[in-house]
């Protein structure tokens, strides 16, 4: 039989079976209090329903009828209209019909009607965009040219009885430009014996040549006596091929001419016939009207021979 201090020890023993349930029941408790405390948290801070939440907000407007936007849409502009058909595939389709687009067709190009004709299966809004873009390919800006004059040298020989008579050479930038921006050089002739017999048979060969030689290109291979200007010199001229695409044969409407000018200082045996050139100018003639072509047209008639592969 265990004393009184045994019973003592065992009362207050930690480890005691029965001690250890007599405490562990409030411990019990209050865990149990805060967990239904933390669910009670969590239920109150969590959203609310997709319905519920839906049903707090204001319904969304609601769309017009088609019947409207299709009458507004005959009020439109092409422009307009166009930027209309990619809002969404719904409205692609109502606002590509030919319900709206033939009118508009028509209004500025009425020979579209005879177009469709020819071929049902095309929409107006096709035909339309095609006519209107060959419209505004027509009107586009001027290209500009990858080259300019630094880029140049201007070879000129003539010949005169299979005799050299004056061989030539100039940068582009060192030629004196013709005032109105048009394509027309001069240059002076330095050399004293470059002296011709007026009425005879002249050669003449002008070269354009790129700088580093990427290319060259003959502007004239002429052969002939001449045009005289006031007799005060010779005018040369040959027409030049279409850039490009065309045929040689089909001409390019254009014309290089070539001018010497002779001194009237008494240089040369005028007895004999033979003039003493002093300068000489270079150009660039459109057969349309006559008139000398602007630089850049010049430079851009130059570059699809200089430059063929764009390089």
């Amino acid at each position: 039989m265990p004393t009184r201090s045994t019973w003592q020890d065992v009362m207050i023993t930690p480890d005691n079976g029965v001690n250890r349930s007599n405490r562990s029941r409030p411990e019990k408790n209050m865990g149990e209090e805060r967990m239904r405390a933390r669910r009670i948290m969590a239920s109150s801070s969590s959203p609310a329903p997709p319905s519920k939440r839906a049903s707090n907000m204001a319904p969304p407007p609601p769309s017009p009828p088609w019947e409207v936007v299709l009458l507004l849409a005959q009020t439109l502009d092409p422009k307009t209209l166009a930027k209309a058909c990619c809002v969404s595939k719904s409205w692609y389709s109502a606002m590509s019909s030919d319900r709206l687009w033939r009118p508009i067709c028509l209004s500025h190009y009425p020979s579209s009607l005879h177009l469709v004709a020819t071929d049902p299966a095309l929409s107006a809004r096709r035909l339309f965009a095609l006519l209107r873009a060959s419209s505004q390919r027509r009107h586009r800006n001027p290209s500009i040219p990858r080259i300019s004059l630094r880029h140049l040298i201007f070879a000129v020989d003539i010949f005169q009885r299979d005799a050299p008579v004056l061989s030539l050479a100039k940068p582009g930038e060192e030629l004196c430009g013709h005032h109105g921006g048009v394509f027309r050089f001069e240059a002076a002739v330095n050399d004293g014996d470059a002296s011709l017999e007026v009425g005879e048979v002249v050669k003449i060969g002008w070269t354009v040549v790129m700088k580093g030689w990427r290319g060259a290109f003959a502007m004239m291979d002429r052969v002939g006596k001449g045009r005289a200007v006031g007799g005060d010199g010779l005018w040369f001229s040959e027409g030049l091929p279409s850039p490009g695409c065309c045929s040689a044969s089909m001409g390019g409407g254009l014309e290089a001419e070539l001018g010497l000018e002779f001194s009237d200082d008494g240089d040369g045996d005028e007895e004999a016939g033979r003039r003493r050139v002093a300068r000489m100018s270079m150009g660039l003639m459109s057969i349309a009207d006559w008139r000398y072509v602007g630089v850049d047209d010049g430079l851009l008639y130059l570059q699809h021979f200089l430059l063929p592969n764009n390089i």
